[in-house]
């Protein structure tokens, strides 16, 4: 599964901005206040006191589930009550005892209606308590007996208690969308979303991820719909009523929480990789966009295969795009999820294609699907591969330099995380609630982790471990030591300590380095320090074997073999026969650690223009302080092959100088990458002389990538405001995200109240991606208007934060904004307090508020809400 990371940042973003107070200014600059220690000298009195038992506590684990029954095959006969929101289903359950003798079974069935459960073919007593069915079976069954459980049931996920996480939004199991029909834009769907455990929301399984079973679903839909599921469809027959049939049989086992239904009214676009059904599933606007949205996707089950030497293992590959998904995609196998976010035009695809979360979730159908972790303590098994395939993948297809950017972004969003929320061990058995796995340190830190292990045992070994692993545990459940054994059987090395030091301990090390010359020795040293703090999960001494790279005045490199292994530690580099120009630790860029090293202007100039490695280049360019260094650099930077340097070497040109204009001009209109385009034409605006209006007009007649042409209007508009609403009304006519937040943004500075439409017609479509930044310029367009036009819009808002089925960050970004009103009027009411109109729509955004909360039964907005 991809979570939607860059949701979650937002959304976390959001709560703390929300819980400050809309007056507060956001700094670069952390203040530190200076601690004063007063000490004070006691009097030399002895007090005897009663010493305070210590209390010792075991420390908390949640273990693996223990399975009393090895599931075989699962047959559904399902079919779907629209209005009422049910799925009416029969179950054929066959199972075994898998060692101890049973007389009794218990499934997970959460919220159902039990018609009738029978133990081969026999009419069978039960319990059921709305979540777990006991079933008394005929007799005791031994290891070896097939026992099949039939069972008829009504499902009513919307009726049973919805929790859900930051990751995965809801665990409501299987979701119907539009069910009335009552959304004239919006399709009716139904699709599943089991990963945790919540597919026993809609049929009787053991839902655990280290139970295994092969199935058959048999799905009746009306005619006009188009179904999906695990493996071939195997059948699909007209039924007299105006229905249809569709039989999908999966002979090969897997975890119930990968079974998947998906119905709907889809545009089918077929494709093939070696002999094998490839099909991409659309909304029929999209259709012919289908094989650009899935780019690559043959070429990426030829990779990964060849890559691991194991080819890829299931009977089909398909890819469908459903609305209001509750997380990013998800690998049910052989029939992928996404969410809407996905679905792009070609236009939108410029550089912006999905080939990160395709590759992600087809790397699943390895590490997840064929082998899955045991337990949710051991997700990174799962994730920590699915994140590392985006690595490779880029590496493969778009150059290491590509591949080492998403590293840097993948580093960033672990560290960050790190800062605000802690650190776990990577197999955290103390997790409160499993939900909490699906984080940075299994994503992020597990593909991190793993490009490091590749780094020291090397290419060949890590791919021959990794096809050892998948050949020794396929259609199995799996726990992180077994992957260690399968390396170690490869490479004859005792990896343990690599083991308890990066998956059973937190944190990672944070480096402070720096190095002096001995020119009489003809030696470097370094002195390291790892200064992190240590606890009981955080070890207070990291391992670290890496490589050091100097560069000598003329650039040529000399590499060293070192490792860290002390808190405090001198390292001699010998024959170092001149002051290098550049020192660089780690010098494969592969470490998880952080790194302070103190390094002169002058080094960090020739890091930048020296190193090859692509981080850092990066980190050189990007800890360069002075203006004249960026100008020696310039030329190099502009012309670096990967955009973000050119980016970067944009945003620090001195565009005072003569022929900045020019540059700019050529690199806005012909640079390769859009986002270079887009930096070249907001530099622009600071540069004297500049005929935006001609540039402009060129670039709207010519361009194609929609974020460069909403950063060309936006820079337009200080000039020639008028112009630049003249191309903003025609950059509205576009049906894309991509320009919401560029016209939101011209719109909303004309503070003209005609322009509120606009923004009322978006607030329920605009894609997650965009929607925080949107329903931020809203509330400030908002905050020029009149009282009744922010009382209307609260009421809009409200309808929307107090739809139970709406998406839970849509919700909470109205329930914000709804707040933020709150908070205007109540400044506009102590400001003219016998103002009635103030005072009337201020009442009822506080009884619109109330309202939304106490129906609320989303967990984490129940909380948040709390603050408003």
């Amino acid at each position: 599964m991809q979570i939607i990371k860059k949701l979650i940042f937002l959304f976390t973003f959001a709560v703390l901005v929300s819980a400050c107070g809309s007056t507060n200014k956001m700094t670069d600059q952390t203040m530190v206040e200076e601690v004063i220690v007063e000490e004070t000298v006691l009097p030399e009195t002895v007090v005897t006191a009663k010493a305070e038992e210590k209390i010792y506590e075991l420390p908390k684990y949640n273990e693996s589930a223990t399975r009393h029954f090895d599931l075989l095959d699962t047959k559904l006969d399902i079919k779907f009550d629209w209005a009422n929101q049910y799925v009416i289903g029969k179950a054929n359950i066959t199972s075994t005892p898998l060692f101890y003798a049973q007389s009794k079974m218990m499934l997970d069935a959460v919220g159902f209606d039990i018609k009738e459960i029978k133990v081969n073919n026999r009419v069978a007593t039960y319990d059921y308590d709305g979540r777990d069915i006991t079933i008394n079976l005929d007799r005791e069954y031994k290891r070896g007996e097939k026992v099949n459980v039939y069972i008829d049931y009504i499902a009513k996920p919307n009726e049973a208690p919805i929790g859900g996480s930051a990751a995965i939004t809801s665990d409501k199991g299987l979701f119907f969308i539009n069910p009335l029909g009552e959304e004239a834009d919006k399709p009716m769907q139904i699709w599943t979303q089991g990963e945790t455990e919540s597919n026993s929301k809609w049929f009787p399984t053991f839902d655990k991820p280290n139970e295994r079973t092969t199935q058959e679903i048999s799905l009746t839909v009306q005619d006009k719909y188009k179904t999906l599921s695990n493996g071939k469809k195997v059948s699909s027959n007209k039924n007299p009523d105006g229905t249809r049939t569709d039989v999908w049989k999966q002979t090969k086992p897997h975890a119930p929480y990968l079974f998947f239904v998906g119905v709907g009214d889809f545009a089918e676009v077929e494709d093939s990789w070696n002999g094998m059904p490839l099909t991409y599933m659309v909304e029929h606007k999209y259709k012919e966009h289908a094989k650009e949205i899935f780019d690559h996707t043959p070429e990426m089950l030829s990779f990964f295969s060849e890559k691991l030497e194991y080819p890829y293992p299931w009977d089909k590959y398909s890819q469908v795009i459903m609305r209001d998904y509750v997380s990013g995609a998800m690998e049910n196998t052989s029939a992928v999820i996404f969410g809407e976010f996905v679905q792009k035009t070609g236009r939108e695809l410029i550089d912006n294609d999905n080939d990160y979360i395709v590759a992600h979730e087809m790397m699943h159908h390895w590490f997840g699907d064929l082998v899955t972790c045991e337990s949710w303590a051991n997700l990174t098994l799962n994730e920590g591969f699915a994140n590392y395939s985006e690595y490779l993948w880029a590496e493969h297809h778009d150059g290491a330099e590509t591949a080492d950017f998403h590293r840097v972004n993948e580093l960033r969003g672990y560290l960050g995380s790190a800062r605000q929320q802690g650190t776990h061990p990577l197999i955290h058995f103390g997790y409160d609630d499993k939900e909490e796995m699906f984080d940075a340190p299994s994503y992020n830190k597990g593909g991190l982790i793993l490009h490091m292990l590749r780094n020291i045992i090397g290419d060949e070994a890590f791919f021959a471990g990794c096809n050892k692993y998948l050949k020794d545990n396929e259609y199995t459940a799996v726990e992180a030591d077994e992957l260690r054994i399968a390396m170690e059987d490869i490479t004859g090395m005792d990896l343990n300590w690599f083991w308890d030091q990066w998956f059973f301990a937190a944190g990672h090390p944070e480096l402070e380095v720096s190095h002096t010359y001995d020119a009489a020795d003809k030696t470097l040293i370094l002195d390291v320090i790892q200064k992190h703090e240590p606890t009981d999960e955080i070890p207070a001494i990291f391992v670290l074997p890496m490589t050091v790279d100097l560069y000598d005045e003329n650039g040529t490199l000399s590499t060293y073999n070192v490792t860290v292994n002390n808190r405090n530690q001198s390292l001699a580099l010998e024959n170092v026969t001149s002051a290098p120009s550049a020192v660089v630790m780690d010098g494969t860029a592969s470490t998880l650690m952080t790194i302070d090293h103190a390094k002169t202007e002058a080094e960090l100039m020739a890091q930048a223009k020296y190193a090859t490695k692509f981080l850092h280049v990066y980190s050189a360019v990007n800890n360069l302080k002075e203006d004249a260094s960026f100008a020696i650099l310039q030329d190099e930077m502009l012309a670096y092959p990967h955009y973000s340097i050119r980016a970067k070497a944009i945003k620090e040109m001195d565009v005072t100088k003569v022929g900045a204009s020019d540059i700019l001009i050529k690199l806005a209109t012909n640079d390769e990458h859009s986002k270079v385009r887009a930096a070249a034409l907001n530099a622009l605006v600071n540069v004297e002389g500049t005929d935006l209006n001609l540039l402009v007009s060129k670039i709207m007649k010519n361009e194609q990538a929609y974020p460069v042409l909403g950063k060309a209007v936006g820079a337009l508009y200080d000039s020639n405001p008028e112009k630049a609403l003249e191309y903003t009304k025609i950059l509205a006519k576009e049906d894309t995200d991509m320009l919401v937040g560029s016209i939101a943004d011209i719109y909303g500075k004309t503070g003209d109240a005609q322009y509120l439409p606009f923004f009322e017609d978006k607030l329920e479509t605009v894609g997650l991606y965009s929607m925080f930044d949107f329903y931020g310029k809203y509330y400030s367009m908002l905050s020029t208007q009149d009282v009744p036009a922010m009382q209307k819009a609260a009421e809009k808002l409200g309808s929307i934060a107090g739809n139970l089925s709406t998406n839970m960050y849509r919700k909470f970004v109205s329930m914000n904004t709804l707040n933020r009103i709150k908070g205007a009027m109540t400044e506009k009411q102590n400001e003219m307090p016998n103002d009635t109109n103030i005072s009337t729509a201020l009442a009822k955004i506080k009884t619109i508020m109330d309202d939304i909360k106490s129906r609320e039964t989303n967990k984490m907005l129940v909380d948040r809400y709390k603050g408003f």
